[in-house]
């Protein structure tokens, strides 16, 4: 990792919280463009966070010059400019753009994300799992479990409605599919995903339920308050069930 700013403390926190998470080496820091594109070319470093407002020469002026010395590398964009404005300035020379004042985890997330296999931040995934028991206490644990996760990943801005819907979801799987489960939830670009996995091979339905049910909605409530839902058959094994939001938050925008 190689950081590009031209704020000596931000330039000091970055590289700390960076290196206290075990995954990342910083092996220099740059206060310049000029700074930027020597660095990069001495340490092709396999990540580039780049400022884009510096003096003598800008990150958006020096990228076309990094990208050449360094082709290897993978830029990010950390800046106070507004993603947009910043895409429409540096094209399609950076991997990811994300504003100044993001959140230390969130951060961190984006930049794992970014050093794996994919290529653009639309496409990214960040993935939490968690195993629970076939039984009712394991409701309240899953809602727990999807909290905590989306609240780390600062993507909690609708999170009573997916807890509502992680509800049904996960009583499927307890009343219905009468198995143990898996809880997945899946940070996208623009949307959440959670995923709940079990082993029956009986499907779920939406069905209008009677006033006096007691039972019958949780689907149709899925159905009405998600973007997207769907089952996958896992050949045989048991099923995935799945709902779809919209992220509310300042998703990055790559």
């Amino acid at each position: 990792m190689f950081v590009v700013d031209d704020e000596p403390d931000l330039r000091l926190l970055v590289r700390t919280v960076l290196e206290r998470t075990g995954h990342f080496k910083v092996v220099g820091e740059a206060g310049d463009g000029e700074a930027a594109i020597a660095g990069a070319e001495e340490h092709q470093p396999d990540l580039i966070l780049l400022d884009l407002s510096m003096p003598r020469m800008s990150g958006a002026d020096a990228l076309p010059r990094i990208r050449e010395v360094a082709p290897d590398s993978k830029v990010v964009i950390l800046s106070g400019w507004d993603p947009v404005h910043a895409v429409e300035r540096t094209g399609a020379g950076a991997v990811a753009y994300l504003e100044k004042g993001i959140s230390p985890s969130r951060l961190v997330d984006e930049l794992l994300v970014v050093a794996g296999v994919l290529e653009t931040v639309e496409q990214a995934v960040l993935r939490a799992q968690a195993q629970m028991a076939g039984e009712p206490a394991s409701a309240g644990s899953a809602r727990r479990f999807v909290a905590e996760t989306l609240q780390r990943w600062d993507a909690a801005s609708d999170l009573d409605t997916v807890s509502l819907l992680v509800s049904e979801l996960v009583s499927n799987a307890i009343v219905h599919a009468r198995s143990d489960f898996e809880v997945s939830v899946l940070l996208r670009g623009h949307t959440i995903r959670i995923e709940v996995d079990d082993q029956s091979n009986v499907l779920p339905l939406p069905r209008d339920a009677d006033v006096d049910d007691d039972s019958g909605r949780g689907m149709a409530l899925v159905e009405a308050l998600a973007t997207g839902w769907g089952v996958t058959d896992r050949d045989g094994t048991g099923k995935t069930v799945w709902f779809e939001v919209p992220r509310f938050d300042n998703a990055p925008i790559g």
